[in-house]
């Protein structure tokens, strides 16, 4: 399958239903609505908070990179921070920029390709990109697309999949031992068969080299809630998550600062 294609594909699944919008039982674009997505989602991702730093951000220009419906993107709007947004998807970029105005907040949210990023060089303070870039065809494109349009001394928050942590041994159990394909890889498994079509997760080494432009680059693994889901009503035991701690968290946080 062609890379364009590809993205065709990777739109059209979040088009069908935006990040985060699958556990949402009110009317889509009422308050209700945004107030349940907003709550589930800092429930079960509660390392958001610490890592992005919302308030952090305020008076500076803050790009995200896939916005979804807008979780985040309200909060660094809240914050006082001056607020872009990308995504792919058109349903998602314009739920985005219905609940900033459903909260009289302004952001300049648009529908495009984070491997081609419609502002200037050198242009952000801080780009943030939450689970996103690893859906993307190209991610090293999209980083140096990042890169390129941060100031001098920017930074970045990113959070992308961890390989071999405990949702990629499930992926396998679930689409390899299971199904008698014992030999498939995991790269192959986690593209065809978690979330968007072509989904990628990257070990901390390969990470490190994706992102290898950045300087004061640090990469944390973070153990989530997903972490903690059964397979099999059996798998894995809790004690032995909790045990390994972060390190096979399907989480990888990444922060780093432009040169």
């Amino acid at each position: 399958m062609s890379e364009e294609l590809l993205k065709e594909n990777v739109r059209d699944f979040w088009d069908n239903e935006p990040c985060g919008t699958d556990r949402a039982t009110f009317a889509e674009g009422s308050l209700e609505y945004f107030e349940e997505i907003e709550s589930y989602r800092y429930r079960v991702e509660s390392c958001i908070h610490s890592f992005a730093q919302f308030t952090r951000w305020h008076g500076k220009k803050i790009l995200e990179v896939g916005c979804g419906c807008g979780t985040d993107l309200l909060q660094f709007a809240r914050a006082g921070a001056e607020v872009y947004a990308i995504d792919l998807s058109p349903h998602s970029a314009a739920l985005a920029k219905q609940r900033l105005n459903l909260y009289g907040l302004k952001g300049e949210i648009q529908e495009a390709d984070a491997e081609h990023l419609p502002f200037p060089d050198g242009y952000f303070d801080m780009v943030y990109s939450w689970g996103v870039l690893h859906h993307t065809p190209d991610t090293a494109a999209a980083v140096k697309e990042i890169y390129r349009v941060l100031k001098p001394g920017g930074q970045i928050r990113v959070m992308v999949y961890n390989r071999f942590s405990w949702i990629g041994l499930k992926l396998y159990l679930r689409w390899g031992l299971l199904t008698g394909k014992i030999f498939t890889p995991l790269s192959r498994i986690t593209a065809e068969h978690f979330e968007s079509p072509g989904t990628k997760a990257y070990t901390p080494g390969e990470t490190r080299k994706l992102f290898s432009v950045f300087s004061d680059l640090k990469i944390q693994p973070i153990l989530t809630y997903y972490d903690f889901i059964k397979v099999k009503g059996i798998f894995p035991p809790s004690w032995l998550v909790r045990l390994l701690g972060d390190r096979r968290g399907w989480f990888m946080a990444i922060n780093g600062k432009k040169v």
